[in-house]
């Protein structure tokens, strides 16, 4: 990804597992009926958590545009590709 430690591959399917971990204690809340209050807690953890993973993902994105336009001299090409993901971000916010 780039030389960023947390935008690393490592790191970022360590968050998407514990993400997992997350959404299946949601379900097992639902199952053992476990208070709504105490369910929406998860829930926004587990957003916040995709959101972070969104972040992170988006920053990447930027970093590589910038060099790859900077080699490539496309730059055009490379600030559409990132117009397009920061559109796609700021729908989840």
């Amino acid at each position: 990804m780039t030389h960023h430690p947390d935008h690393s591959k490592v790191s970022i399917i360590k968050r998407l597992n514990r993400i997992e971990g997350q959404i299946g204690g949601i379900k097992n809340m639902i199952i053992d009926e476990r208070p709504y209050d105490e369910v929406i807690v998860q829930l926004n953890s587990s957003r916040s958590a995709l959101q972070k993973i969104s972040q992170i993902l988006l920053e990447a994105h930027a970093d590589h545009t910038f060099r790859d336009a900077i080699a490539s001299g496309q730059t055009e090409k490379e600030l559409e590709s990132l117009r397009r993901a920061i559109k796609q971000y700021s729908k989840m916010i």
